[in-house]
């Protein structure tokens, strides 16, 4: 039996309507779930106290060394990942920590903390090799 993955986020009017969501692939659907997984803290999601990863809790951290973060970071995603995508094997998880000049919507400019992070996994239904690519600014959240 072949399985229908769906697209994030989920339309609960078109369930509601008994209508088709809109379906994805396997790939795009590990893509999601692994967006999710990177953007989601701890105890966040009510259902599973354990989904997410500690990179919110140190949204702030302006005083630890970069290399130091940039460590730690992916350990936290490296076991996430592990933990709730369990459609990949041979995980590698890399993250850059680095600061970038935004603009505000007015003149003021500001430096902020900007996270570039790629998985590199197998799918463990077909074996094939994925790559999956996310980059945001943290200290708050803001996607670019």
């Amino acid at each position: 039996m072949r399985l229908k993955y769906y697209t994030l986020p989920l339309d609960p009017e078109l369930l509601m309507q008994k209508k088709e969501h809109p379906g994805c692939t396997l790939k795009q659907s590990v893509g999601h779930n692994l967006h999710l997984i990177i953007t989601t803290a701890f105890g966040e999601m009510q259902s599973d106290e354990d989904f997410g990863n500690s990179i919110w809790d140190h949204d702030f951290d302006n005083l630890t060394a970069r290399t130091r973060q940039q460590e730690w970071m992916k350990e936290s995603l490296l076991q996430a990942i592990s933990k709730h995508e369990k459609r990949l094997d041979g995980i590698r998880v890399d993250v850059l920590v680095k600061q970038e000049e935004v603009s505000a919507f007015t003149s003021e400019r500001r430096v902020k903390k900007r996270l570039d992070i790629q998985i590199t996994a197998r799918l463990t239904a077909t074996s094939e090799d994925i790559t999956f690519r996310d980059s945001f600014f943290v200290s708050p959240l803001s996607y670019s």
